[in-house]
């Protein structure tokens, strides 16, 4: 998952193999549509201004077919972009056959006003990643149908949606690890087959009350807002800007925690600008650039909450000071294809 619904691929994509050897441009790339626009307008024009160095954006395509680009642009010595923003998955995918370059981490000094966990080293201790920003699926829920907001992940089971509940049919959506952590031992229960089929049989629990196990995720929003689904996970940036809108839907960050999706800066190792690389991440964490990101973009920031000048409302609408639930990406590539199938399977029975 991803901030942005709908992922882009620039026509000029291939052109971008052959990246700059000099530090005047460099070529960054992200996820397309709106947030590659807004990017590119909104923020990358005050590091030209701040250090002289050109941004070359293009929106690079989905996950998967992007790793597939950047491992074939590494067989051939190229780098398809001098940058590039990838959520947890694709890093550690990426990271396992050595395609990122080690980082300088003296020459990003911003490292230091990050939260826990959102610098990434290799097995010899050198940076690999740096946090970019992350977004939260939450509890949500529409008010006329369910006006009280849930408190508890629990709440999922215990209360009657009216058979209106709506769940992803992703595997990988944090619920898996919301219910480990309301029920079971928590992400423990997850190292093992075992405990994945228990925690996957108490979601199949939920299956009287969901009316929708959804993959397109606007016919999710849509069908929230309309009241046809009394509640279920979904992102709370959207949630709240369309209650923003007047619509009657709330979103609520369980007891529990709300899932934690995150995305990473990493170079490609073929950059022939890793030093220009540097100061582009360095400035793109720095706590004043994070509050720009939170509010033109609606994303959660990576920088201490203390950090920036964002005022209690303006953090509310992207973020929390809570616990958040972090998918356990590794355990979900492990097991790869056999958690895939058993939750599906779980929901066609």
């Amino acid at each position: 998952m991803q901030p942005v619904k709908t992922l882009a691929v620039t026509v000029g994509l291939v052109a971008a193999l052959a990246t700059n050897t000099t530090a005047e441009e460099i070529t960054v790339s992200s996820w397309g549509g709106f947030f590659e626009e807004t990017l590119k307008t909104a923020i990358y024009p005050g590091f030209t201004e701040e250090t002289g160095i050109e941004v070359r954006s293009i929106a690079q395509p989905a996950d998967q077919a992007w790793l597939t680009q950047l491992t074939n642009a590494a067989r051939a010595k190229k780098a398809p972009a001098d940058l590039s923003l990838v959520a947890d998955e694709v890093f550690i995918r990426g990271q396992s056959i050595g395609l990122w370059a080690d980082l300088n981490a003296a020459d990003i000094p911003n490292t230091a006003t990050l939260m826990d966990g959102f610098t990434k080293q290799n097995e010899g201790g050198d940076l690999n990643a740096v946090g970019a920003l992350t977004w939260f699926t939450t509890f949500v829920t529409n008010t006329d149908a369910s006006p009280d907001a849930p408190t508890s992940w629990s709440d999922l089971w215990r209360r009657d949606w009216n058979g209106k509940l709506g769940l992803t049919s992703n595997s990988n959506s944090g619920l898996i690890e919301a219910t480990a952590l309301t029920f079971f031992d928590g992400y423990e229960t997850m190292e093992t087959r075992e405990g994945l089929e228990k925690i996957i049989a108490k979601i199949s629990e939920l299956k009287p009350q969901v009316q929708l196990w959804y993959r397109d995720e606007g016919q999710f929003q849509q069908s929230l807002e309309a009241g046809e689904l009394a509640g279920g996970l979904y992102y709370h940036d959207v949630t709240i800007l369309s209650a923003a809108d007047g619509r009657p839907v709330a979103s609520t960050f369980p007891q529990e925690g709300g899932i934690l999706g995150d995305a990473y800066w990493i170079v490609p190792r073929d950059s022939k600008n890793v030093d220009a690389a540097e100061k582009f991440i360095n400035y793109m964490i720095r706590p004043d650039i994070q509050a720009k990101l939170a509010r033109n973009l609606g994303v959660a920031p990576v920088a201490k909450r203390d950090t920036m000048d964002l005022s209690d409302e303006e953090f509310a609408a992207v973020s929390t000071t809570g616990t958040a639930i972090r998918t356990q990406t590794e355990i979900h590539l492990r097991e790869g294809d056999w958690l895939s199938d058993k939750y599906l399977e779980m929901i066609s029975r």
